[in-house]
């Protein structure tokens, strides 16, 4: 296992301290789990980033869209029940002529 030192002012020092106290851990595992709570959220932005980019490029490369209060619509339709058709992608200028 790898070994990373991280320098603390006294006082982060101290409510680390304290944090871990309070949760029953040690400040190393408080410390593993902040650092591991952290990675998963950079890697899960990341991902959100290259699907939004890889959307982007489909409009432009398509520019078909679905209208997104429409979609919506379908959602909670679905989660009710109730049966929903889903809406169609339309051209992009659809909604640039018509103000949406």
């Amino acid at each position: 296992m790898a070994t990373l030192s991280v320098k603390l002012s006294d006082a982060t020092r101290d409510r680390v301290q304290t944090a871990a106290q309070n949760l029953g851990l040690t400040p190393h595992a408080l410390m593993v789990h902040a650092i591991e709570d952290a990675v998963e959220q950079a890697e899960t932005r990341q991902t959100l980033i290259e699907q939004a980019l890889a959307s982007r490029q489909r409009v432009a490369q398509t520019g078909l869209v679905v209208d997104g209060e429409a979609f919506g619509d379908y959602l909670k339709a679905k989660v009710r029940g109730q049966a929903a058709k889903r809406p169609k992608a339309v051209g992009i200028e659809h909604f640039i002529t018509s103000g949406k």
